[in-house]
This record gives structure tokens, C-alpha cells and sequence, in this order.
């Protein structure tokens, strides 16, 4: 019987091999910051803006007003984080729950709308 050197399947596994367990977590000392109240769903990317070999990206809220973000910001209501602005995308990576009580990082993006 090959499965004797295996663990039991009725036995709890340990905490550091549970998913989430101990990677990733949302830092919830950290300031927000505006765009963070909104949904990730409700911003548009309407552009890009290149100041002083600096390149930013233009979003628009619910609010009505565009938005200035650079990497670094944070979006969205999933601990968004802007990780690369390209010419037609935005690249976020959020921190959102894995279902078995820790989070997971999963990559999201906002497209030009054009």
C-alpha cells in the first residue's frame, strides 16, 4: 500500500501549508487613498501623461473627475495596487480574499477606453 507514507486526508493540515497562510495580507495601517473608495469596476483609464520623464495615467471616477495615478497608487476597493502604466492598460495587482481565510494577489487591469 503506497499511500502509508502519506497524510491522512481526515487530519487538519498545518498552518504553514494552508493556502494564504503566511504570504500575502492587506495592510490595513496604511492611509487610503482616494481612488480606493471606489469600485474597481466604475474607473476608466482615459489617457496617459508623460511630465518630466515621469509617466502617469488619467482615470476617471464615478465622481465625474479625471484622476492623475503613477505606480505605487493604490485603487479600487481590493488593495489595488498600480504595479505598470502602459500606453493602452494599467496594471494592478489586488489583494483579495483566497476563500479559505488568507488573501492572494491577483493581477487586474484597466484598458483605454477608447
Amino acid at each position: 500500500y503506497d499511500a502509508m507514507t502519506m497524510r491522512s486526508p481526515f487530519e487538519p493540515t498545518t498552518p504553514s501549508a494552508a493556502p494564504g497562510a503566511g504570504g500575502v495580507r492587506p495592510d490595513s495601517r496604511r492611509n487610503r487613498e482616494f481612488l480606493e473608495q471606489f469600485s474597481f469596476d466604475t474607473l476608466k483609464m482615459v489617457g496617459t501623461l508623460s511630465m518630466n520623464g515621469r509617466r502617469y495615467g488619467l482615470v476617471k471616477a464615478r465622481d465625474g473627475i479625471v484622476h492623475r495615478v503613477q505606480a505605487g497608487n493604490y485603487l479600487g476597493q481590493n488593495e489595488g495596487r498600480i504595479s505598470t502604466i502602459e500606453d493602452s492598460k494599467i496594471n494592478v495587482t489586488e489583494i483579495v480574499p483566497d476563500g479559505l481565510g488568507g488573501y492572494m494577489e491577483r493581477a487586474a487591469q484597466l484598458a483605454l477606453n477608447e
